[in-house]
């Protein structure tokens, strides 16, 4: 097998578990009847809390053991141009800062790093259970992976701050689990933005998505859609293996096949298969418009084919959160770590503008940045007697607060224990070769 071939076989795994930012939350279901809320509201019952016994594993009178997980890019290199600047050394940086600064309510962190091989099927696996069972963690903070988050908080009830939190891995928690994304849930506020726009007025709207994305389709999506009377002419689910290319494409090829037949000019890309569905209709002469669930996991696609043509995504638009990576009163780590490493001044931006030959290091010190800053705040709301219940109690208490890098605040409660952020338009720029937040 060629390495061009190894690197597309092996992109989606790895951009999946290289992807930072996301955006995600709220359950939803159809308001056609008076007694049931709003498309895009939050209710206890639908994020009904997990337990949180009173035990503190990993935490003594004066440490707390931490982990750390990312994923480990130099396992792709010869596959995958792709870098996320150095996480340990950037987590390394913003502990030594919280200890050197006396740590959380006198307790210095003690960090355990988890890079979690990519390319390996039971990476992500392998990495849970050394901090779970081996190190014996109190969190796991970092870059996790759609399900990978179940093997933290499910499996081994251990408290995790990160991942895509919607209803449906929620609901199987067995210990805290925090975040700032919504793993699809907030696809209802974001179909509302769209219906606002008016891009799904008159429109011949076809929806595909990846088998794993099934409940947000089911959940999210189709209520919201036929709560404004939006009608889906078709609808798409790729099961295929991400993995195997030649299924993949084999798949997609029969949606736009469908798409163009039953003259679709709309179509809404969710979940897995933002990145696939694209690369595919490039292939084509056929140029429906395409609305992305997430600016995050379609800028896999444009990372992908940074030499092709992108004509497919004219007038495309997608939502996700506002974020901005080199204003140090909203990134409010960034002093921090140009500090300790001064070579690193002025590179750390968005990573939509990073360019090809350089580490995204915006990357690496949001993930960092933004679920150390929220572990800190909650840890120190719980106070001195630090364990499951006292943190979750915490979070539940915390209300509005700035996640480092987003510019909309997030609002942690019982009900919204990912933060809530809402979602924006991204418009795509041909110009820039990216997504701009819109401004109209």
């Amino acid at each position: 097998m060629t390495s061009r071939r190894r690197a597309r076989r092996y992109s989606a795994l790895v951009l999946a578990g290289a992807v930072a930012l996301a955006v995600t939350a709220c359950s939803v279901k159809p308001n056609d009847e008076a007694d049931k809320p709003p498309v895009g509201a939050t209710t206890a019952e639908a994020y009904p809390a997990p337990p949180a016994p009173a035990i503190a594993p990993g935490v003594t009178a004066d440490s707390i053991k931490i982990g750390f997980v990312y994923p480990d890019l130099s396992k792709v290199k010869q596959f995958l141009d792709v870098d996320h600047g150095d996480y340990q050394a950037v987590f390394t940086a913003l502990v030594d800062k919280v200890n050197k600064d006396g740590g959380i309510d006198g307790r210095k962190i003690i960090p355990v790093f988890g890079a979690v091989d990519v390319i390996s099927p039971t990476g992500a696996q392998e990495t849970c259970v050394r901090l779970t069972e081996d190190e014996k963690v109190f969190a796991v903070l970092g870059s996790l992976n759609a399900d990978d988050v179940n093997c933290y908080v499910q499996t081994h009830k251990t408290l995790v701050l990160g991942g895509d939190l919607n209803a449906e891995r929620y609901a199987k928690a067995q210990a805290p689990w925090i975040s700032d994304l919504r793993g699809g849930d907030e696809l209802g506020q974001g179909l509302q933005l769209f219906i606002d726009k008016g891009v799904l007025t008159g429109k011949k709207l076809a929806i595909v998505a990846y088998r794993d994305d099934q409940p947000t389709l089911d959940e999210v999506v189709l209520p919201a859609l036929r709560a404004k009377n939006i009608p889906v002419t078709e609808t798409g689910v790729l099961d295929a293996d991400l993995k195997d290319p030649a299924a993949v494409s084999s798949q997609l090829n029969v949606f736009i096949q469908k798409f163009q037949s039953a003259g679709v000019d709309t179509v809404l890309v969710v979940g897995g298969s933002q990145a696939a569905f694209p690369a595919e209709l490039q292939k084509t002469s056929y140029r429906p418009r395409l609305l992305f669930a997430s600016v995050n996991t379609v800028g896999s696609y444009i990372f992908s084919n940074r030499d092709s043509d992108l004509s497919v995504l004219r007038d495309s638009l997608t939502i996700g959160q506002d974020a901005n990576y080199t204003d140090p009163a909203i990134n409010t780590c960034l002093p921090t770590i140009e500090a300790a490493m001064p070579e690193l001044k002025g590179k750390i931006i968005d990573p939509a503008f990073t360019p090809p030959d350089q580490p995204a290091w915006g990357t690496s010190e949001s993930v960092a940045c933004r679920y150390l800053a929220l572990f800190q705040a909650i840890a120190k709301k719980a106070g001195k007697d630090l364990t499951y219940k006292s943190f979750q109690d915490a979070a539940f208490s915390l209300g509005t607060f700035h996640v480092p890098t987003f510019t909309d605040a997030a609002t942690y409660s019982r009900q919204t224990p990912n933060g809530n952020i809402p979602p924006r338009i991204y418009l795509w720029d041909p110009a820039k070769r990216a997504f701009l937040l819109a401004t109209g």
